[in-house]
């Protein structure tokens, strides 16, 4: 068993010991019978933070004996799977895998053993090896690669307050990189500034920031779209110019003229309500005046006569 895990595991011996432990392998698996594993795929193409489930299926005679089935599972120089004797011995895993690689164990006893990857990152692209032993031993390598596009594009749109330009920005994290094409509504290319460093939550993601500086107006629309060297698929994010935010100073201004108007009329008011309660208290004054005068006359008459 040694011996085979040389074959598979040797990138640092030189090509005649690799061609040695391929002849050693090749006459172990006489010995131990004929024994072949087989793979549904050979290589799977995944995006960045996905799942995946690689497979390589062995025989099985009726019941499965876990004490006698080897199963291991590698990547280049990293180990990720050791199952022998029944048990899954997690302290040889490689660090990248913690916490996101295991041998399914359930589908052990249908004949596959079954590399589960989790919250697949750039880093877990390359050749995977499964290596199995059970009443013979063989091996099968699968390839893995990732696919990261810029699908999550974040967009904003902002106003220069001093040239009133718009400036609109995109940004999204993908692999390889990409560059950025701006376009308006009518299919003009426009040129944008675009600027890519290092992804913080993995050195292999690029971080894409586009800039447009342009004097536009309310319901225009352009496109930023985002094309990875040497890929076919583009991803675009469509920003559409806002009606203009009231100026807070223009505001306050409606404000102070609308209070100022409203005291007039208030005030005006007033003084109409008051001016007209004067001329009525001046009309009943005249009135007991008129009265009184009347008096004294009728009693001037009664007396002289």
């Amino acid at each position: 068993m040694q011996e085979l895990k040389c074959c598979i595991t040797a990138p640092g011996h030189s090509r005649k010991m690799r061609i040695y432990s391929v002849l050693t392998f090749m006459a172990y698996c006489c010995l131990l019978k004929a024994f072949t594993i087989t793979v549904p795929k050979d290589l799977y193409v995944v995006e960045y933070g996905s799942n995946v489930t690689l497979e390589c299926r062995f025989p099985v005679d009726k019941q499965l004996n876990l004490l006698v089935l080897v199963v291991y599972w590698e990547m280049e120089d990293k180990k990720i799977i050791q199952f022998v004797n029944g048990k899954e011995d997690l302290n040889v895993q490689h660090s990248s895998y913690h916490g996101r690689a295991q041998l399914l164990k359930d589908q052990l006893s249908l004949g596959k053993a079954a590399l589960q990857i989790t919250d697949v990152k750039l880093q877990d692209a390359g050749v995977y090896c499964c290596l199995i032993s059970y009443g013979g031993a063989d091996y099968k390598r699968i390839t893995l690669k990732v696919n990261a596009p810029y699908h999550k594009i974040y967009h904003t749109i902002s106003v220069d307050p001093v040239t009133s330009e718009h400036e609109l920005m995109c940004q999204a994290e993908g692999y390889p990189e990409a560059e950025v094409i701006w376009t308006s509504s009518n299919h003009q290319v426009l040129s944008g500034k675009t600027s890519i460093t290092s992804s913080q939550r993995e050195e292999k993601l690029f971080n894409v920031t586009s800039t447009l500086r342009i004097n536009t107006t309310a319901d225009e629309i352009f496109y930023c779209t985002f094309r990875r060297l040497g890929h076919e698929e583009n991803n675009t994010a469509e920003l559409v110019i806002p009606e203009p935010y009231p100026d807070p100073a223009k505001k306050r201004n409606h404000l102070v003229i609308l209070g100022a108007v409203f005291l007039f009329l208030h005030v005006t008011l007033a003084v109409i309500f008051c001016l007209k309660r004067n001329v009525r208290m001046l009309d009943v004054e005249k009135c007991g005046t008129q009265d009184m005068n009347s008096k004294q006359q009728n009693a001037t008459q009664f007396e002289e006569t």
